[in-house]
């Protein structure tokens, strides 16, 4: 049994830092839940993302339009002043990111029971190590353990990128699990490279597809520990 994780929103409350950016910013001039806002910054991000992998959209502009695609749809046109002002209290905000308490809880079982474990995450590497420092997730993980999508050349969904790391670590895809939180990106990118899959559904999104990819989803962090814990029993 083989545990991969995503990290953004899997292993801490991605929302933390962008709703006390958007508090501070944006919630005078746009009159919808922040959750909704959120969840539209996740679509614009992976596309950002995946625009600037493709040498579309230059790296420096990348925060810039993704802020100003966001709040665009609410009717909010943003300059470069206040997308600047919204990434500084974002950047403060996600050097105090700390683990979801279950999870700790999981990955503390991880190491415990030594089940060989990764993370793999879209994402700049500088970016993403701050966040993995700030996390601690050196006491659950190696330094080589954590996979970073720009660093690899690989961007999940691309199957690629899962095969990186079964290379790397010499895995056994019909034993290993990836636990992300994102349909399109973890579960449909997981199961294209053969790997099994966890939903990690705990914002509670409707699935995109009419069949349902993922091999187990859950909703809530308390389930992710119950299916771990009985994944383990069943492999021992």
């Amino acid at each position: 049994m083989n545990l991969i994780f995503d990290l953004d929103d899997t292993i801490y409350n991605l929302m933390g830092p962008f709703q006390i950016a958007h508090e501070a910013i944006f919630a005078d001039k746009v009159d919808v839940d922040c959750t909704a806002v959120f969840l539209r910054s996740r679509i614009v991000c992976d596309d950002i993302l995946t625009k600037e992998k493709a040498g579309l959209i230059a790296p420096e502009e990348c925060f810039y339009q993704r802020i100003k695609l966001i709040y665009q749809a609410y009717g909010v046109d943003v300059d470069r002043e206040t997308a600047e002002e919204f990434e500084k209290i974002y950047r403060i905000e996600q050097g105090r990111i700390q683990p979801y308490e279950t999870v700790m809880e999981i990955l503390d079982f991880c190491r415990e029971k030594e089940i060989p474990r990764a993370v793999l995450t879209n994402g700049r590497e500088k970016n993403q190590r701050v966040k993995a420092a700030a996390l601690g997730l050196e006491r659950w993980f190696d330094y080589d353990r954590i996979y970073v999508s720009g660093a690899i050349g690989y961007q999940k969904p691309e199957p690629g990128a899962f095969l990186y790391i079964q290379d790397e670590m010499h895995l056994d895809p019909v034993e290993t699990w990836y636990i992300g939180d994102t349909y399109d990106f973890d579960v449909e990118g997981a199961h294209n490279a053969g790997w099994k899959t966890i939903w990690f559904n705990h914002r509670h999104r409707p699935c995109p597809t009419e069949k349902n990819l993922a091999d187990i989803e859950v909703r809530s962090s308390a389930e992710l520990k119950k299916v771990i814990e009985n994944l383990y029993n069943s492999a021992i």
